[in-house]
């Protein structure tokens, strides 16, 4: 059992603790179960919490309260989860930003080239399965949702980086083209 398996029940009474346990692991994720851990008085650990949650008939009023009491230090964790989330979220973009960059400058074809590849094989394999295939009267294959979803998404991002890099007067014209 984790934090995030108890977030509901907590959540139910105290819905800013809840959204903690619910969260992102992490430093806040450790503060809000050892908060709810010593209010219920019992050891830190989800398993001990789940089950002052489920024999304590109080335990809903003793988190109620505690919230009402420490509600600008818990919104301080919110605060602080969030950030973390973003700072994350901002590491992996500039680290796919800078694979991108590095792939375009190679001399190397197989490193350029993958991302229009897979543009013309994207594209060609939706004209001819779901256009070429029922003109000729030709049951057209089942694909799984996920390998379109996949190759979508290569091609999403590649298409809006390479739409970007068009859009920018400051690239030298073979790029623009």
């Amino acid at each position: 059992m984790n934090w995030a398996d108890i977030a509901g029940a907590v959540g139910k009474t105290a819905p800013i603790l809840g959204a903690l346990l619910g969260g992102p692991a992490g430093l806040a994720l450790n503060a809000a179960g050892s908060i709810v851990a010593s209010v219920l008085g019992v050891a830190p650990t989800p398993d001990a919490v789940s089950q002052a949650l489920t024999i304590n008939p109080d335990a809903a009023v003793k988190l109620a309260q505690i919230e009402k009491d420490r509600q600008v230090e818990l919104q301080t964790l919110v605060t602080q989860v969030a950030v973390s989330q973003l700072v994350s979220d901002t590491a992996a973009i500039t680290a796919v930003n800078a694979t991108m960059q590095a792939e375009v400058k190679s001399e190397h074809w197989a490193s350029w080239l993958w991302r229009p590849f897979n543009g013309f094989v994207f594209g060609t394999t939706f004209f001819g399965v779901y256009f070429v295939l029922p003109l000729a009267h030709i049951p057209s294959p089942v694909i799984p949702m996920e390998a379109w979803a996949s190759i979508g998404a290569i091609l999403g991002v590649a298409s809006w980086f390479r739409g970007k890099a068009q859009a920018d007067v400051n690239n030298p014209a073979p790029v623009r083209g």
